[in-house]
């Protein structure tokens, strides 16, 4: 702190001389006709004495009687012709002083008084303070400077050490540790600032310690399972048995594949657009091949899909399949784009996602629609007709490992993580996702896709005589 103040006082020590030595040497010149009124007006009765006793003793005697009056001051007279006093002084009181009025010379250190005969008499003028005043009046001024700098630092410094602690709190673990300042406060707009950070670290620590908890539970079970089933074939069963084994541990193998799938894509989404890789696609292509994917999931569980792009529909029904085409119950009210550019993969990714959530709980219907946005953003619908999802449980379920069901049963609730994919695919393309209450009651997601600017392709070189070949 001794150090901060010291420096502070110093600059404003070394700015305060810099302005007191200014004053001096070019305020005199700034308001050098001001200085002279107030010269006139304050000498006038001294300038009308000065030249009274002048005319008194005028020829020889005037020298002798300015010698006098050296003698009981310090003013130093001096007789001196027009001509003389011109080089001392400005063209202006120059024909001033022609014209009979007592003026001052550039410096203001010395006035000159016409006399009526010609003579001008010269003097230095008289300070009101003396050098021992001015020195006080200085250190005064300095005292009350380092006064006002001890108080404005102590302040300052006071609140600097309030957000120093309150950052070495965060620092050793404290996470909910926030700097808490006055709004007064010289560095309160710092202290929101770290206070903001303070809380996106926290979130991000709260969600990496959530995620791993996640994964550490996802993955403790199939391997559980794993591990019993291994035990299991050591015991001696019958072929058929043992086939079963088999078939229950390669299916926890898929398992376990599925889920690193899903965090290898998890992990590289929470990386930013990094790994965009935008395209022109048919929006129609790209809807009806998520739909065709999702026909035996469909047809399994007896649900019909409607697809609509364009103002016409594609049933999938119980059956599996797309042949028969039928009219949409429900028609866009906007005629959707028919290309639009987005990373086709993470965007066909997001879809199935939405369409696997709502398989596992639509009681009868599910449909899939595209619709253009706010400028020409493309908008996909997925709605069911399922219970729905409660509304105080609407904004945490594109949390990683966020399950309604409680007994986290995987043939309801899945891993917890494509939900939390569907709404990264959004935010790397500068959209959103939301849910709704469809109007059947059920989940109406909705996904707005602004449209990504298309890659600059690379110039390929082409050989300069390949022009005149062509």
């Amino acid at each position: 702190m001794l150090r901060s103040l010291f420096r502070l006082y110093l600059i404003v020590v070394i700015g305060g001389g810099l302005a007191i030595t200014f004053v001096n040497t070019s305020f005199s010149q700034l308001f050098h006709e001001r200085v002279t009124q107030t010269e006139r007006g304050a000498d006038r009765t001294y300038a009308f004495v000065l030249e009274d006793y002048l005319q008194r003793h005028a020829g020889p005697e005037r020298a002798a009687a300015l010698a006098d009056l050296n003698k009981h001051g310090s003013d130093g007279f001096r007789l001196m012709t027009t001509d003389e006093v011109e080089p001392l002084v400005g063209k202006r009181q120059w024909r001033e002083l022609r014209d009979g009025k007592l003026v001052l010379d550039v410096d203001t250190t010395n006035y000159y008084l016409p006399l009526p005969d010609g003579i001008v008499v010269s003097a230095r003028r008289s300070e009101s303070t003396t050098v021992e005043i001015q020195t006080l009046a200085y250190v005064l001024l300095g005292l009350a400077t380092l006064l006002s700098v001890v108080v404005w630092v102590h302040y300052h410094w006071r609140e600097l050490r309030k957000l120093e602690a309150a950052a070495r709190a965060f620092g050793s673990g404290n996470l909910s540790t926030r700097a808490q300042l006055s709004k007064k406060s010289n560095i309160y707009e710092l202290s929101q600032q770290f206070n903001e950070m303070a809380r996106q670290i926290e979130a991000s620590i709260l969600h990496q310690r959530e995620m791993m908890h996640g994964i550490s539970h996802e993955l403790k079970t199939p391997l559980a399972r794993l591990e019993f089933g291994l035990a299991l074939l050591q015991s001696p069963e019958s072929p058929e048995r043992q086939r079963e084994r088999h078939m229950a541990l390669r299916k926890d193998v898929r398992e376990l594949d599925e889920l690193v799938t899903e965090l290898l894509t998890l992990s590289r989404l929470e990386q930013g657009d990094g790994h965009l890789v935008p395209m022109q696609v048919s929006v129609d292509e790209l809807v009806d091949s998520v739909a065709a994917s999702m026909s035996n999931d469909v047809a399994d569980r007896s649900l019909t899909l409607s697809v609509s792009t364009a103002g016409m529909s594609a049933a999938v029904g119980a059956a599996g399949t797309a042949a028969a085409r039928a009219p949409v119950s429900r028609t866009p009210i906007v005629q959707p784009p028919t290309y639009h550019v987005c990373d086709p993969k993470l965007v066909a990714r997001a879809l199935l996602n939405l369409l696997r959530n709502s398989t596992r709980y639509a009681q009868q219907a599910i449909s899939l629609s595209a619709a253009v946005g706010a400028a020409g953003a493309l908008v996909l619908i997925v709605e069911d007709d399922g219970p729905g999802i409660p509304l105080a449980e609407r904004a945490r379920v594109f949390e990683p490992f966020y399950r309604l069901d409680a007994s986290r049963d995987r043939h309801t609730g899945g891993f917890g993580l494509g939900l939390a994919i569907v709404w990264r695919v959004a935010l790397v393309h500068g959209g959103d996702v939301r849910l709704e209450e469809a109007a059947s009651g059920g989940a109406r997601f909705v996904m707005t896709l602004p449209a990504l600017p298309l890659p600059v392709p690379a110039k390929e070189s082409v050989p300069r005589d390949a022009v005149h070949r062509g």
